[in-house]
């Protein structure tokens, strides 16, 4: 997606998240070889649909990885991970709003 070319895989895992079927790339059922294929095909003989799902794929890749937002985001996860410690450490507890 970051090299701007749209995606083709299949509908498993975590994928299906990261990939908007038929706007940045294409989804197909696990395991299905013929639909993998199919999809592939479509993609090569459509350019003008496989252009728009690479623009699309490649601004999506910049906005989800975007430098300030995964520091922030890691950032986050230190914050959390130190909370217990502080608070142990303290002797406070943070309680958090319902």
């Amino acid at each position: 997606m970051a090299a701007g070319a749209p995606v083709v895989a299949a509908r498993a895992g975590d994928l299906s998240e990261l990939i908007d079927d038929g706007v940045t790339g294409l989804l197909v059922p696990p395991g299905d070889a013929p639909a993998l294929a199919d999809a592939c095909g479509a993609l090569l003989q459509d350019s003008a649909r496989a252009r728009r799902m690479s623009e699309a794929a490649q601004r999506r890749a910049a906005e989800a990885h975007r430098l300030d937002a995964m520091v922030e985001a890691l950032a986050g996860v230190y914050r959390a991970l130190l909370r217990p410690a502080t608070a142990a450490a303290t002797g406070r507890v943070e309680r958090r709003p319902e």
